[in-house]
């Protein structure tokens, strides 16, 4: 790769974005993410943006410890350890165009369903065990494929009716478990490398900074708005994976 002022400008971007995603306005991950394949081979990106996600899990984790509902995270994290690893084994086989269709198309069509449910006044709740378990499985299948596991986890977790603040607590704890799992099999790519990481953590200022604009965002955005920015979130992550 070339190691341009561009490409070390748009992992800087891509580190913001992760901070205000996991302190603030989830979904912002997920457009940050979009822009390193720009200056790098998509698979190789994905191990690039981790080790960004995971730093500004662990700030999201300190300051809003003491909101996450525990019971969420526990009815997705099984289903996304094994999607994660149904994500590692499509991984090796399928390419990039292939699999961000296919994860794109399931995204839409998950946003089409709920769209229906509500629609015919269909409530999904929290006690839902296919919902959590469909949900997390293919969670993590999209966050293994392209860190791109936000918009089910939103989708999930909107229909919980929670706390805006509840809601971004919750998000860093899931994300975190998972990043977590996710490294073995980063490594065993070769999408994560000491190359890489140092990259990461010369960038770590820019992640740090980007939790304290997610914070600052948060506490300005009422929770109707916040509801609304989040389902564009979704729907702009469903069509940039199908594309």
């Amino acid at each position: 790769m070339d190691q341009s002022v561009t490409f070390y400008l748009v992992l800087a971007l891509s580190a913001l974005a992760a901070g205000i995603a996991k302190s603030g306005v989830p979904g912002m991950a997920m457009l940050g993410a979009a822009f390193v394949p720009l200056v790098m081979p998509a698979k190789l990106s994905t191990g690039y943006v981790l080790p960004f996600l995971l730093f500004a899990d662990i700030i999201a984790i300190v300051y809003w410890r003491r909101v996450a509902v525990i019971r969420y995270i526990l009815s997705l994290l099984p289903a996304m350890c094994v999607g994660v690893i149904a994500g590692f084994l499509l991984m090796i086989r399928i390419p990039d165009a292939v699999y961000g269709k296919v994860l794109g198309s399931i995204l839409l069509i998950l946003l089409m369903l709920d769209a229906l449910c509500r629609y015919l006044k269909i409530r999904i709740t929290g006690n839902s065990r296919y919902f959590a378990q469909g949900a997390g499985f293919i969670a993590g299948i999209m966050s293994m494929l392209a860190n791109a596991a936000g918009p089910v986890i939103m989708l999930y977790l909107l229909a919980m009716n929670m706390s805006k603040e509840q809601f971004v607590g919750t998000c860093a704890w899931i994300y975190f478990a998972i990043g977590i799992f996710k490294i073995p099999f980063s490594i065993a790519l070769t999408l994560l490398t000491l190359d890489s990481f140092s990259i990461n953590l010369m960038l770590l200022p820019c992640v740090i900074l980007g939790s304290a604009l997610g914070v600052y965002l948060l506490r300005k955005i009422s929770d109707p708005l916040f509801e609304k920015i989040m389902w564009v979130m979704v729907l702009i992550g469903g069509i940039k994976l199908f594309f």
